[in-house]
């Protein structure tokens, strides 16, 4: 290969394959002794490695986008003994070939940041989007002060909360959910800098020393230190601080840029207190600082950082924006209520309320989200707990009341929302909804199942109040059908001195069946039914194996 750029026409690199080759990983490092010593973009940061081995840490991404889905028969890549290692080193061979050409990013394809080389696990989540990529193009202030929000217990992230200037006045805050808007959250400050770009060393290198990032810095007209010890009399106190470095990113390469990235770092401790040979006054901490706790070879250490708004963590999948706008009210915390409630929050609702006066009893464990740690604790509460663990933008309440219980103010919330979703299969239930003054046009639901998991009863309508008799004829034939089918069947019990049925169902059964109710659910959020609607599905088996679940009525 001839001399190209930055990559000379021979260099020496290592194959590092699993023991279990064809299979595993294969990997391709540059050597130390007449490798590249560059970092180009779809490489790892290239620093020389650990002292024992004769490569660099810097592999390069010689597979495909589609081997990260871990399935081999998705990927081009072949498999075999002998076309493997070749098909590697053909991709290796055009990787340089573009990297000296300075092509490896082309064009339109995904935007890929440098690697911010980290060694401590620290992450910190930050919110940007759209919205406020056009607030920051409308700022001329470039530097100020952050805070960050740490929920008590937890010690391995932060996230972002508020952007203010350098007087501390509010420029941006940040609404999430409940798990961070909690009084035990901890909140400390961080400074924060605006650049006009990556701060990236070429051809495609994270700083990782002072020195670096002050270089990187001044190429894009900012002065790290003047303002750095511009701010630094606020964080004189012995502990160390995060800075956030914050830049526009486009979606693809050369795109627009589109929204903002903030990349956090720890700051060493600043001088403060007694200052041997010096008078403690802010000019000579200054001093001290720019010589020594920021000199050139000084480490960075960066965190991870990742962007937390909705639309970038539930870019996996999401539910319908008609479900996850609403206001949803959930009555029922029991079996199908837990697995119902999380996967409306993994699915991306953020406004719930869960209704039950029921405590959560050891038997109840074998079909419910919930865990040893909350036995004898009601359910709605210690559910809304959990529920808003899974998202930073979640706000679930747990009331813990029976429904028809409920008064004032709670009673006005539940009346305001706009989905309601019984998971009762309390009969009781869906009579008292029928006489709730509710306020507003609503989606009604009722999500049951018969027993053993077989059918589920799935129930809709819109409209200003439940229609309870529809619902009765529609579920009454197929109870009428249940108990028909199952007579005879005695109901087990949770062992000596329980004088209560208790009801049957597996939990593979349980889940199974509330994943189809969500999507009946996101469906009727998406496309309102014009009248009452009952849906039933039946688990269908042959010799006792699985062969799905069919719709068998619509009515």
């Amino acid at each position: 290969m001839r001399s190209v750029g930055l990559i000379p026409a021979k260099s020496d690199w290592f194959i590092i394959a699993d023991a279990d080759y064809p299979w595993g990983e294969i990997e391709l490092h540059p050597a130390k002794n007449g490798g590249i010593a560059w970092t180009f973009p779809h490489q790892s940061y290239n620093a020389p490695g650990k002292a024992e081995v004769p490569w660099r840490d810097g592999k390069i991404c010689a597979q495909t986008s589609m081997r990260y889905a871990d399935r081999r028969a998705y990927d081009i890549e072949p498999f075999s003994i002998d076309e493997r290692l070749r098909w590697r080193m053909v991709r290796a061979r055009e990787w340089l070939e573009a990297a000296g050409a300075g092509k490896v990013a082309e064009r339109d394809e995904p935007f890929e940041l440098p690697e911010f080389p980290q060694e401590a696990g620290l992450g910190l989540g930050f919110v940007e989007d759209e919205a406020s990529f056009r607030f920051w193009q409308g700022q001329a202030t470039t530097f100020g002060v952050a805070t960050v929000a740490q929920p008590e217990g937890v010690d391995r992230w932060v996230a972002v909360s508020a952007f203010l200037d350098a007087r501390e006045k509010t420029m941006r805050a940040v609404e999430y959910g409940a798990m961070l808007s909690h009084r035990s959250v901890h909140k400390t400050t961080a400074m924060w800098v605006r650049l006009p770009g990556v701060p990236v060393l070429p051809p495609w290198q994270a700083p990782v020393t002072f020195g670096e990032l002050r270089s990187v810095m001044a190429e894009q007209g900012v002065e790290f230190n003047k303002l750095l010890l511009s701010l630094a009399p606020r964080f004189r106190d012995g502990k160390r601080h995060f800075l956030l470095l914050g830049f526009p990113i486009p979606a693809t390469v050369g795109g627009d840029f589109q929204r903002y990235h903030w990349q956090g770092l720890r700051m060493p401790a600043l001088t403060h207190g007694k200052l041997s040979g010096y008078r403690p006054t802010e000019a000579n901490f200054a001093m001290h600082d720019a010589q020594n706790i920021l000199a050139d070879k000084g480490h960075i250490d960066w965190v991870t950082s990742r962007n937390w708004a909705e639309e970038q963590i539930r870019a996996r999948g999401r539910v319908s924006s008609q479900l996850t706008g609403a206001k949803i009210l959930v009555l029922g915390a029991g079996a199908i209520g837990s697995s119902v409630t999380e996967l409306l929050v993994r699915g991306g609702c953020q406004r719930l309320t869960v209704v039950d006066d029921d405590i959560l009893d050891t038997g109840n464990l074998c079909r419910h989200t919930l865990s040893f740690r909350h036995i004898r604790t009601c359910k709605a509460v210690a559910l809304a707990a959990r529920l808003n663990g899974l998202s930073p933008h979640a706000t679930v309440e747990g009331i813990p009341r029976a429904f028809h219980e409920c008064r004032g103010a709670e009673q006005q919330r539940m009346a305001e929302c706009d989905i309601i979703i019984d998971c009762t299969g309390d009969d009781g239930v869906a009579r008292q909804m029928n006489m709730f003054p509710w306020t507003g046009d609503k989606l009604f639901t009722s999500v049951s199942i018969g027993l053993c998991a077989r059918r589920l009863f799935v129930f809709g309508a819109q409209g200003e109040t439940f229609p309870h008799a529809d619902f009765v004829d529609a579920l009454a034939p197929w109870l009428k059908k249940e108990l028909q089918e199952y007579e005879g069947f005695e109901l087990p019990r949770e062992g000596a001195g329980c004088w209560h049925p208790i009801f049957p169902a597996r939990c593979d059964d349980v889940w199974m069946m509330s994943a189809i109710a969500l999507k009946r659910i996101d469906a009727w959020a998406v496309h309102t039914p014009h009248a009452s609607v009952m849906n039933v599905y039946e688990q269908e088996q042959t010799d006792g194996l699985p062969m799905g679940v069919r719709l068998v009525a619509n009515s």
